[in-house]
């Protein structure tokens, strides 16, 4: 082996470790975005002011992770020169961390909605379905991520599926809600908030379909539902 191919092979066995160190980063950033979802959702159905107010604060420490992945792959495209598969990790870790911190803002946004309507109950129907949104929300999340960690290019079909469900609480809900024929203005207010709720939910899943469509380029370099070779040979 010469003395070029060598030092090759070193540099590139340094830019896969860099690409491991990351990917635990994000998955790191993933299980506080999970931590949120949970927190989120248990504060808003609870009127639970502190416990709202503690996922407001906590979203600093998303962001603050956030920040490093972001700066340590721009890094990597500027001193390492990643082609092909690589190139693709590097791509996919950016989405992948975008659309993290994306849900984290998400649910910050319940907690302040868990402000706002306080000190309203939850009409029960509402609770429930908003309960399963969260489940839901949080379920797909964790596999996206774990179709991420494990380089898992089959969940992105599997999670379009899931995302139905997603889909059609939202419209149950929003069937719900029309069907109050509220006329006071804080009942108004609440049904309008409510739908703001589910709209947040909703996207956090869609960006778990993300996640996993983006899996799915980084194993194979194709996207959802194209058999075309897109390798980034560069």
């Amino acid at each position: 082996m010469s003395v070029s191919e060598a030092t090759g092979d070193e540099a590139r066995k340094t830019l896969r470790e860099e690409l491991d160190e990351v990917r635990s980063d994000i998955i790191r950033l993933a299980a506080l975005t999970t931590e949120a979802i949970a927190a989120g959702t248990q504060a808003f159905l609870d009127g639970d002011l502190v416990m709202a107010e503690s996922v407001v604060e906590g979203d600093d420490r998303v962001d603050e992770l956030y920040h490093q992945v972001d700066d340590r792959l721009l890094l990597i495209l500027a001193t390492q020169s990643p082609v092909a598969v690589d190139l693709r990790a590097v791509v996919t870790m950016m989405r992948i961390n975008h659309e993290l911190e994306r849900d984290a803002d998400l649910m910050v946004n319940v907690a302040k909605t868990t402000r706002r309507i306080y000190p309203h109950e939850l009409d029960p129907k509402v609770r429930g379905i908003i309960d399963r949104m969260g489940v839901q929300s949080s379920n797909q999340t964790r596999l996206a991520i774990d179709a991420f960690a494990d380089s898992d290019p089959s969940w992105a079909a599997a999670l379009s599926d899931m995302d139905d469900t997603m889909d059609e609480l939202t419209k149950s809900l929003f069937r719900h809600i029309l069907a109050w024929g509220a006329s006071d203005e804080a009942t108004v207010l609440q049904a309008v908030q409510v739908a703001l709720v589910a709209r947040h939910y909703e996207r956090i899943a869609d960006h778990a379909v993300t996640i996993a469509e983006r899996v799915q380029f980084m194993v194979t370099g194709t996207h959802p539902g194209t058999a075309e070779d897109t390798d980034l040979r560069i």
